[in-house]
């Protein structure tokens, strides 16, 4: 049986339903949570005796991977969703290759002039902060405060990926399962956010397929590309479980992962003594 653990909470009621429309089968069912934001407990489960898909903020995700009841059906593993990993693996393929991996307390020892604009962002995929554009004063300034805090999520040991900024025309999310591009859409133009189905260059996805090939991050993931308007540039990849839809075919996307793990489910051993 298939469990889809859906967040009510932070999801788009119309994105829910879209998702609650295609289980339908008689081994999908789904239940609806509440998740307390930036709270580390776990929403009670009624169905317990299934196979669990979570789906909802990147917050839900992140503990339903640190939950034994709730990480089977979470497609993540911490060490791969990060810059470092992307670059590791995909090489100058990656839109900001060229950056460093540093800790946030050690921007005051970062080599720049004070007006130099930088992109920085979190290493990892936990969403500790939105990447952004801001020059080495700024960025020193904001570093310094924050670092005096000493907050959980941010704090001087926070690993950081920073790289020179990037002029990027267009930007593309694919959602991606068993190394198959189930649904495409863009959702960036011109640095606006303007949604469409039916802008997908055949280089775009050709792109993507090459990228796919050498490397399988998860089972199921997400794939944000970029038109840098000379090439095509991966820009990052995203856990499954707790990220956005725009105008792609969520039904489709869900089948998908409902069939996937409906093949993993039979591949499973079966232990002897559960046959008895």
């Amino acid at each position: 049986m298939i469990n889809w653990i859906l967040q009510k909470n932070l999801t788009k009621p119309e994105i829910l339903e879209r998702i609650k429309s295609v289980l339908n089968g008689k081994d999908e069912i789904w239940e609806e949570v509440e998740v307390i934001p930036f709270s580390n407990e776990i929403p009670k489960i009624e169905n317990k005796d299934s196979f669990k898909i979570i789906y909802g903020s990147t917050t839900f995700m992140l503990n339903a991977f640190r939950s034994e009841e709730l990480k089977e059906g979470v497609f993540f593993e911490s060490t791969k969703f990060q810059m470092k990993n992307y670059v590791d693996k995909w090489k100058d393929h990656v839109l900001n290759s060229d950056g460093k991996l540093l800790k946030f307390g050690e921007l005051n020892d970062f080599k720049s002039e004070p007006k130099k604009k930088w992109f920085i962002r979190p290493n990892n995929d936990g969403k500790e902060f939105s990447g952004k554009v801001e020059s080495y004063e700024a960025l020193l300034k904001w570093s310094n405060e924050v670092c005096k805090l000493n907050i959980p999520e941010l704090n001087k040991n926070t690993e950081i990926w920073i790289s020179e900024p990037k002029e990027i025309k267009k930007e593309w999310r694919l959602f991606i399962v068993d190394n198959q591009i189930v649904s495409v859409s863009r959702y960036m133009n011109d640095g606006q956010l303007d949604e469409s189905e039916n802008d997908i260059p055949e280089e775009m996805i050709k792109f993507a397929k090459d990228r796919i090939s050498e490397y399988r991050i998860e089972d199921v993931y997400v794939m944000d590309i970029a038109d840098t308007k000379s090439e095509y540039k991966l820009i990052e990849c995203n856990c499954f479980n707790g990220t956005g839809f725009y105008k792609h075919n969520v039904e489709k996307i869900i089948q998908s992962v409902n069939n996937f793990v409906k093949r993993k489910i039979k591949k499973k051993p079966v232990n002897n003594k559960q046959r008895k």
